[in-house]
């Protein structure tokens, strides 16, 4: 079984317990930002036992810690990702465009960009990284602080659509 299908069913199994369901929520979390395409608004409906905004905040703090751990990981991979532009023009171009979508959408961007449901995340959070200009301490804050905001708003337009349409689920 893969990890997704893995850690999927084990949050399954575990959402009667809101502790258990919790600690699992927010490893998956972090997974998802780190590695994992897969959208986690899905996990939201389970454990109806685990307050909701509780489930919010630990999207968003999960996602802020996964931020922080791929922050690191793309102050790694500028320099490689920088060798293999000189050598092929193909990916010289992605990494140029991408580049300057970084540079024209800031935290801004970044903060809609993560606060749409049932995108995935990973891919904007890595590009973000890598071709942010500052490596500072502040910039980690805020970018820490941007996922963590665009977590918990993802998290609040999910609520609100369901209640909206009227559906029972939490």
């Amino acid at each position: 079984m893969d990890i997704v299908g893995g850690l999927t069913s084990f949050l399954e199994q575990v959402q009667g317990d809101p502790f258990v369901y919790s600690i699992v929520f927010f490893i998956y979390i972090i997974a998802a930002t780190l590695f994992l395409p897969v959208p986690v608004e899905l996990m939201l409906f389970l454990s109806p036992a685990t307050p909701f905004i509780l489930k919010a905040i630990l999207l968003g703090v999960g996602k802020a810690v996964g931020s922080v751990i791929v922050f690191y990981i793309g102050m790694n991979v500028e320099r490689p990702i920088n060798t293999l532009t000189r050598k092929w023009g193909f990916f010289r171009m992605v990494v140029k465009f991408s580049n300057w979508l970084v540079d024209k959408l800031g935290y801004v961007g970044l903060y809609i960009i993560l606060s749409i449901p049932i995108m995935v995340d990973t891919v904007p959070v890595y590009l973000f990284s890598i071709f942010r200009k500052e490596r500072q301490a502040k910039d980690l804050r805020n970018f820490a602080i941007t996922n963590l905001a665009a977590g918990i708003t993802r998290a609040a337009i999910v609520y609100y659509v369901v209640t909206e349409l009227g559906w029972d689920i939490f």
